[in-house]
């Protein structure tokens, strides 16, 4: 699969989840004579992820663990926060001056910071600086006091402490990133600060399960590594793996994640010279995230006409590319017309 095309399928399968109602009925009427195949029916309910990366482990910090202490030397704006008190909320979140998405977040961060007043602590802390010693307090200072939106505490790392403490054994690559640790003082969340609005809510007023989330998100995370490994193994030829994956993502990972199901066909579409069971894989599996979301998201139906493509379903291909052009956004709108062009073009 080519980088335009693997990033254009990431985009369009993140959108899936939140572009119509979650609900797996079918659109009465507009289907006949569809396949039915079902991939690897077996392993539903048998092999899961956690079955197949029985090997994997968790990183050494991970959402229930005892947060790390604070490791800050410098604090340009506001209270200077040197432990983590018990029954009080904690957001520490990494950012540095060259990163435009820190920088992006930080009145996100600042109305946090006010809506939970006397509840919460947002410790913005600066890592991964080029500068160091007194030229990065220098550049700290001069940078928070030309960013007035960043109304909570601000704070310098003691070296490269926080990064080498909290990043790094968390498996934390980029940034912006928050945890969230809870009054109990473990790490309850952590990701992007812009998704953490509703953990957050949970986590302040009690009503968060950190131990349900801790295996949620663990689940993700071989999601996401079994998407990967499905790239691998088509560009390798190893389509029995390929499959014996796609089959698990289908039939038990994602039977209730249309996002899921869309990107797993989508992954499936994009490997050069994939089997005939295995696009019928992909037809089954789009085909269930446009029924999931109401047949009203263009991006499942996206999946769908290029499934439906692939098995040689010209007519239905067609039929519902024309309906991805009408929704789709502005801006895809001449890739769309190219596919709908392709299907016409090929009977």
């Amino acid at each position: 699969m080519s980088r335009t095309l693997m990033t254009l399928v990431a985009g369009l399968a993140a959108g899936i989840a939140t572009a119509g109602p979650d609900h797996a009925h079918d659109h009465k009427g507009d289907h006949k004579g569809e396949h039915t195949h079902e991939a690897h029916p077996e392993q539903s309910g048998e092999a899961t992820l956690a079955d197949f990366y029985a090997d994997a482990e968790r990183p050494e910090l991970w959402i229930g663990s005892a947060a790390p202490e604070l490791q800050l030397a410098h604090f340009p704006r506001g209270e200077a926060i040197t432990s983590l008190e018990p029954g009080q909320t904690y957001v520490v979140e990494m950012w540095a001056t060259w990163c435009g998405p820190c920088i992006a977040a930080f009145p996100h961060l600042a109305e946090l910071q006010k809506k939970y007043e006397g509840k919460l602590n947002v410790i913005g802390v600066n890592i991964w600086e080029q500068a160091e010693g007194e030229e990065r307090v220098e550049l700290i200072n001069d940078f928070v006091a030309e960013h007035t939106e960043m109304q909570y505490t601000v704070a310098i790392e003691e070296g490269t402490a926080m990064a080498d403490t909290w990043m790094k054994p968390a498996n934390r690559n980029g940034i912006p990133s928050a945890f969230i640790v809870d009054g109990e003082g473990r790490v309850a969340w952590m990701g992007h600060p812009m998704a953490m609005d509703e953990p957050l809510d949970e986590i302040i007023s009690g009503e968060f399960d950190t131990e349900a989330a801790a295996v949620r998100v663990w689940n993700e995370q071989l999601a996401s590594m079994a998407l990967s490994d499905m790239r691998k193994a088509g560009s390798e030829g190893d389509f029995d793996r390929l499959g014996e994956i796609a089959g698990i993502l289908i039939n038990n990972t994602h039977t209730d994640n249309a996002a899921g199901l869309g990107e797993t066909a989508m992954t499936i579409l994009g490997v050069e010279n994939a089997p005939e069971d295995h696009l019928r894989m992909a037809h089954t599996a789009s085909k269930r995230a446009a029924g999931m979301t109401d047949w009203k998201s263009w991006q499942a139906l996206y999946a769908y006409a290029w499934a439906s493509h692939a098995i040689g379903d010209r007519a239905e291909a067609v039929k519902w590319q024309e309906k991805v052009i009408e929704m789709s956004p502005e801006n895809y709108a001449g890739f769309m017309q190219q596919r709908l062009e392709m299907y016409e073009g090929e009977g």
